[in-house]
């Protein structure tokens, strides 16, 4: 994976080289491009890894959606494409062509300021930028192998979760499609990465890259803050020593601090790093948020939050439906049907697999647990914020990784609950 990126950073600095010469930038970038798509699939092949057809198939699904939509959307426009896409185009185009809009609130806010410098650099490269979140959608694929094989998950099972994350619809089509979901991804599952090492071998620069690459995230949408919460709790409380919660009065007490601390950031500096979640001052602004119901695909539109205990009592109805809708009572149409089928039931098989197997949980139980703590925690700031299906399948995508390597572990657990002897493991492979 270094490997690619590489090559792309040196596509970038030749690109940087030219662009006073370039005439055709349209040509250059479908140039750029082709290289690059050839270089990644002979590193994809020559790779000794048992999954590189795997990879190398998610790779070229993600390029042709990529190549539909930028040449035959006027034929069937991908979901999500259009609108915001369109939307952050613009912005960077605006950015590249006056740089100073970097110190200002333009639409897109730190994506179209990202890919605006970069259009600065290189010239309006649009298939360029595209690309980019081609290779940020291969690499979530890659560090969750990554993942998978350092919690030496089994062979079928690690099989399985990258033919989920390589081939599921919404996954490909953020990858390909001119939106900031994919990035988002990208630093949600590194994140991941790093807090599972810190899980597994300790060592604070995990912890601290673990947060850090959150941190990154969360500055292109706020809600992953939540994600925050549920590593705090796992930082203070978890006892590697011992592999199991351990609580006294002080963990307790900086805990709640930092819960404390998190939603006055949340409440009274959106501004500056929960941008996405703006105009939050007050509780009041919060159930204002939670009481919206805007577009078709709307839902829980008879359910008004005005306190604290409305907040308690529906907050966890509405992160159901988060994570779950569009819910058989609210189909529209086809492809209402078509995303529950193929998304939301990712989720919702998640949580009743939990449920169903959570005694079957031995030697990876207390992981486990703090992942579905994780996911709690997430889902409810998302679940309050969002409240129509269409926002809630671009949400829930940030924090599939997390998902996924939830499910793999479950499954992991249960199949050597059922198989006493079961020890068939793979080992690690260097991407």
């Amino acid at each position: 994976m270094k490997l690619i990126w590489l090559g792309l950073l040196f596509e970038i600095f030749l690109l940087i080289l030219i662009k006073p010469f370039t005439v055709d930038f349209e040509f250059v970038s479908i140039l750029a491009v082709s290289v690059h798509i050839f270089f990644t699939m002979v590193v994809l092949f020559v790779q000794k890894s048992k999954f590189k057809l795997i990879f190398s198939a998610a790779f070229f699904g993600r390029i042709m959606f990529m190549l539909w939509d930028l040449n035959a959307r006027q034929i069937f426009q991908l979901p999500n494409s259009g609108g915001d896409s369109v939307g952050f185009y613009n912005s960077a185009i605006l950015v590249s062509e006056n740089i100073s809009l970097l110190n200002e609130n333009i639409y897109g806010a730190m994506y179209s300021k990202m890919i605006g410098l970069l259009f600065y650099w290189i010239g309006p490269l649009q298939m360029f930028a595209y690309y980019i979140n081609v290779l940020l959608g291969l690499s979530v694929v890659l560090v969750i192998y990554k993942i998978l094989n350092m919690l030496e998950v089994n062979y079928k099972i690690t099989k399985l979760i990258l033919l989920l994350v390589a081939f599921f619809p919404n996954s490909m089509v953020m990858s390909a499609i001119f939106l900031r979901e994919i990035i988002i991804t990208f630093f949600v599952t590194y994140s991941l990465y790093y807090f599972i090492k810190w899980f597994k071998k300790g060592f604070k620069i995990n912890m601290v890259l673990s947060i850090l690459t959150l941190g990154i995230a969360s500055l292109f949408h706020s809600g992953v803050v939540g994600i925050f919460l549920g590593y705090a709790f796992v930082f203070l409380f978890y006892i590697k020593e011992k592999n199991k919660y351990q609580f006294n009065v002080k963990s307790v007490m900086v805990f709640l601090g930092l819960v404390s601390f998190s939603f006055l950031v949340y409440t009274q500096f959106s501004a500056i790093f929960l941008a996405k979640f703006g105009n939050v001052e007050s509780m009041n602004d919060i159930y204002s948020r939670a009481n919206m119901s805007l577009g078709g695909s709307a839902y829980l539109t008879n359910i008004t939050i005005n306190n604290p205990i409305q907040l308690v009592i529906y907050g966890p109805i509405k992160t159901f439906y988060f994570l779950t809708s569009p819910l058989p009572m609210d189909w529209r149409g086809f492809m209402d049907i078509f995303t529950f089928l193929f998304d939301s039931t990712l989720y919702l098989s998640t949580f009743i697999y939990f449920v169903l197997n959570r005694r079957k949980f031995k030697e990876r139980k207390v992981l486990i647990t703090s992942l579905a703590l994780i996911l709690v925690s997430v889902s409810v700031v998302f679940g309050i914020g969002v409240f129509n299906a269409g926002t809630a399948v671009r949400h829930r995508q940030k924090i599939i990784s997390i998902f996924l390597i939830l499910f793999a572990l479950m499954m992991d657990e249960k199949s050597k609950y059922n198989f006493k002897p079961f020890n068939k493991w793979t080992k690690s492979e260097k991407i």
